[in-house]
């Protein structure tokens, strides 16, 4: 009778595409739809040019416009950076052991760009736990805040690694962080991986949502 044992298959890698682009593509549309709101109240309610709150003409909501074109504002200059980083350096993506971390498991993995970098300093790696919530304000408004529940980070010497074959990935995810759909929290729960380096011009970036569940009995 053979004593041989089964031999432990490594786990499946799953691949995780940057989510940059997509970023990119949400901000442009808020940015967008801010822009095209101002113009519409403007030209809809016909609203004189006033701002002097003494005068008898003055009428608020010519503040308005101006406030959801600065919210417009907000939401393109992400629009703009996530775009120039897309188009310079195309998709990353984080090639994962496992198809999810668990809570007191180790994340391992790889990130892979798709174009060959040459950073003047080192990349910097990040997972980072953030929950968001909502809440109504004294004036009965909703406020959702984004709050850092974990995060670690750690820095890899440029020349010891080759991106497009991968910079590694790996952190310690400790058993009391959130996972996701926590029932320990008060808000939405995500995870993200992201890894930044400096270069000429525009700076390396690359963001890729993880997903963090509770450790298998």
């Amino acid at each position: 009778m053979s004593n041989a044992r089964p031999v432990q298959q490594p786990p499946r890698a799953v691949v995780v595409e940057d989510g940059t682009k997509w970023n990119a593509d949400t901000n442009w549309f808020m940015a967008v739809f801010f822009f095209a709101a101002a113009i519409g109240v403007q030209i809809g309610f016909r609203l004189p040019l006033n701002f002097d709150f003494d005068s008898r003409d003055f009428n608020p909501l010519v503040l308005v416009a101006p406030f959801l074109a600065a919210v417009g504002l907000y939401f393109l200059a992400p629009a703009i950076r996530n775009t120039l980083v897309h188009r310079k350096f195309g998709k990353s993506v984080l090639e994962m052991e496992g198809e999810a971390a668990e809570l007191g498991g180790t994340l391992k993995g790889r990130i892979r760009t798709a174009r060959p970098l040459a950073p003047t300093g080192d990349y910097e790696v990040r997972v980072q736990c953030v929950e968001t919530i909502t809440r109504r304000s004294t004036n009965m408004k909703e406020v959702t805040t984004d709050h850092v529940r974990w995060e670690a980070m750690r820095k890899i010497e440029p020349g010891s690694v080759d991106a497009q074959e991968g910079i590694p990935v790996e952190f310690a995810i400790p058993q009391k962080a959130l996972a996701l759909g926590d029932e320990r929290a008060q808000g939405a729960v995500r995870w993200i991986v992201d890894v930044k380096a400096p270069l000429p011009g525009t700076d390396f970036y690359a963001i890729f949502p993880l997903v963090v569940r509770p450790r298998k009995a």
